[in-house]
């Protein structure tokens, strides 16, 4: 399973690959940054995308949600944030599969991940 992973802070990144790490059959695929994400996205076709929201550079995941999901609709998000849970709906109603909160849980992401595969 590819999984592409985008937050602009690389501890956040490199504490979903630790977790994703686990497991032999996953290629892990960074962005820090949406732009790069949505290339990636298309040169890539990850499995699953897992983005933060808010991001540097005034372009966060709401973007990045709007773009993927405009060119392929079955594409499976999980929006991964420290936003609080009632604005987190907001992305499910705009198509992302799943939402979780930082800090992250290693059982939680899972189970998201599981449930949109």
């Amino acid at each position: 399973m590819k999984i592409l992973i985008v937050d602009d802070e690389i501890f956040a990144r490199k504490t979903l690959e630790r977790l994703l790490s686990g497991y032999d059959d996953v290629e892990i695929i960074e962005a820090e940054d949406c732009y790069d994400a949505y290339t990636m996205y298309q040169e890539f076709h990850p499995d699953v995308v897992i983005t933060d929201i808010l991001m540097k550079g005034g372009i966060g995941g709401e973007w990045l949600i709007e773009k993927i999901l405009g060119t392929d609709k079955n594409a499976r998000i999980i929006v991964c944030s420290g936003r609080p849970r009632t604005e987190l709906l907001k992305f499910k109603l705009m198509g992302a599969k799943q939402c979780i909160q930082k800090p992250v849980k290693y059982q939680e992401l899972w189970d998201a991940i599981n449930e949109i595969m």
